[in-house]
């Protein structure tokens, strides 16, 4: 297989060559990444960068000798001259609060389009060798249950909880998630804080760089304090044709699961 020297930001997670003496820049949403191949060894060097100021597309570019900004040397002798940024989703569960409140009615439902960052498994060679994993953007941590004994440790996120996927902006750092939500009680479900299972679900690129994994389907039962959790097994709807890029960090029940209400929505 011919490997390309200039990477494809459509399809940016594709092995590409960084010969000896030379350098990658990368800017991948909120991540500046530079990586160097120096004799038998490899220079990583990161920089964070306000999401504010995330460009809606990956760049790429190949320089010349060592990067400017070295954070950490690996040392690795190869013939083989390929780089490869893996994306895959989060190690934990990932805690989101819409920016304001919503609440579903009884007897309704709704799918919204949630995203969150990925993180990036830095490979060289072939067969690939990992260097490092590292989030391409990193969150805040929090607990999320009813208290101290119940619950477990997640990421917070934010989100603007959009209906539909025409409206969401292009960031190649974030993995959209389709989530269903189904309330069967005869009360309102206040949806304040939503827990997403991303350590559960397998990560998919399709054909314009985006990245998304399959559909969530939360169901609140009819007793009100019962909730159910299924992960669809089939490909994403949204996304034209698909890749998949990375397996599940924790194998999912495949005929889902059942949890208190606020193990899921914090209520």
């Amino acid at each position: 297989m011919t490997v390309p020297s200039t990477p494809n930001s459509a399809s940016w997670w594709q092995p590409f060559e960084v010969a000896p003496g030379r350098h990658l820049d990368c800017r991948l949403g909120t991540l500046a990444l530079a990586i160097g191949h120096g004799t038998d060894e490899w220079l990583v060097g990161t920089r964070a960068i306000p999401e504010e100021e995330a460009e809606p597309q990956v760049s790429f570019q190949i320089g010349s000798g060592p990067p400017g900004n070295i954070d950490e040397r690996f040392v690795h002798a190869s013939e083989v001259n390929t780089v490869t940024l893996m994306p895959l989703l989060a190690d934990r569960p990932v805690v989101i609060r819409p920016h304001q409140p919503v609440f579903l009615l009884s007897g309704q439902s709704i799918t919204l389009y949630l995203s969150t960052p990925v993180w990036l498994r830095l490979l060289v060679g072939e067969p690939p060798v990992l260097l490092k994993e590292l989030p391409v953007l990193r969150l805040s941590d929090t607990w999320f249950g009813p208290n101290t004994r119940e619950g477990e440790l997640s990421y917070a996120g934010r989100t603007n909880a959009r209906h539909r996927p025409s409206e969401l902006p292009d960031r190649p750092h974030r993995a959209i998630t389709p989530l269903t939500i189904h309330n069967r009680a005869d009360s309102p479900l206040p949806l304040e804080k939503i827990s997403l299972p991303v350590p559960m679900l397998a990560l998919y690129g399709d054909e314009a760089g985006r990245l998304w994994t399959q559909n969530v389907t939360l169901t609140r039962e009819s007793q009100g304090d019962l909730a159910s959790v299924k992960i669809d097994s089939k490909l994403p709807e949204a996304g034209r044709n698909l890749t998949r890029l990375a397996e599940p960090r924790q194998e999912p029940d495949r005929s889902g699961m059942h949890r208190a209400l606020n193990l899921l929505f914090g209520s």
